[in-house]
């Protein structure tokens, strides 16, 4: 199918047959060295519907680090991103590889799940590492910052949606799926959307060296991404190859939620001495008339046209003997 080519194979020995500088976003779940097939002891898994199979990474973690990621620098366009996942065992591998060869760490993000393994003297580890990385200093990636929530919006309690779903710790529970067939492990659908809307347009090539459970390819698809990939384990790649030949492209994308992004009027704009002291008068006129600081804020980004924390950051520069002039303040009206 045009829409994929997905290769049943090592991405090391044959990613050759992924073209040169050819993929928008990569998404890598490589296996983390840590003996992954003893995992169903640790999460009580019913094996029946594990699919069997699963390759353990090589002894020599490091070295294999550093050809896959060579691998990874090729197929990336020059404005290309990636995000990669990892555990903290061999994380340094990853950190130092992903150095040594250029590419430029954006953001070292933190994906929070339920269900950690439970320790008796230690911690419970219920966290991945999320490394995201452009290709080089000077690429500029795709990052559609409004892809899920406009500026505006608000959860019950007032806060920012936007900037929530911005934040670095992703807290985003594993897929609950007991009867279905799966890898060793999957990422969540909506970890890997969140992934893909954030950092790709429609029509854009997404790539995933390491398959498992296809969850990057039926998503990708679903979102009207191309996809490009590798799969080792050919009882997975069987299982799921005819699958995802079945999904319409682009069939997820009537179901995204509309954002309206209502951007404020003066976003952006250069903040003046007159603009300051004019904001620090209306505040202080308003504090006077006993309305609430929150209210206030609401009225002061209504009539200047900037968001809440550029009215936030104006009034936390206002000097502490700036005093109300109350003729001032009348002009102001």
């Amino acid at each position: 199918m045009k829409n994929i080519s997905i290769f049943n194979g090592n991405c090391v020995d044959q990613s050759k047959r992924i073209p040169d500088e050819s993929v928008d976003l990569g998404i890598f779940d490589p296996p983390f060295g840590l003996g992954e097939t003893g995992f169903n002891k640790h999460y009580k898994r019913d094996s029946s519907n594990v699919i069997s199979g699963y390759k353990e990474a090589p002894s020599d973690y490091e070295q294999w680090t550093h050809l896959w990621l060579s691998e990874a620098k090729r197929v990336l366009k020059p404005n290309g991103s990636m995000y990669v996942f990892m555990g903290h065992s061999n994380l340094r591998y990853l950190l130092n590889a992903a150095h040594n060869l250029g590419f430029k760490e954006i953001n070292h993000l933190i994906w929070k799940y339920n269900f950690g393994v439970y320790t008796r003297n230690k911690f419970v580890t219920s966290h991945y590492h999320v490394l995201y990385y452009k290709k080089s200093k000077k690429a500029s990636p795709t990052f559609n910052a409004t892809c899920r929530f406009g500026s505006h919006e608000k959860s019950p309690k007032g806060g920012s949606l936007l900037y929530s779903d911005m934040e670095d710790v992703f807290a985003i529970n594993r897929d609950y799926a007991p009867k279905q067939k799966k890898n060793q492990n999957k990422l969540p659908e909506e970890l890997i959307q969140k992934i893909i809307l954030y950092s790709s347009n429609e029509g854009d090539t997404v790539c995933d060296f390491f398959m498992g459970n296809f969850t990057t390819a039926y998503v990708s698809l679903g979102l009207g991404r191309r996809v490009y990939g590798y799969e080792m384990n050919k009882k997975s790649y069987e299982y799921h190859m005819p699958k995802i030949e079945l999904i319409e492209f682009g069939e997820k994308l009537n179901k995204l939620k509309k954002v309206e992004d209502k951007t404020p009027q003066n976003a952006g704009k250069r903040i003046t001495d007159e603009d300051l002291k004019s904001v620090w008068t209306d505040y202080l006129k308003m504090l006077k008339d006993t309305m609430l600081k929150k209210d206030i804020s609401v009225q002061l980004q209504k009539k200047y046209g900037r968001g809440r924390f550029a009215i936030k950051n104006m009034l936390d520069s206002m000097p502490k003997d700036f005093t109300l002039d109350e003729k001032q303040g009348d002009n102001n009206e």
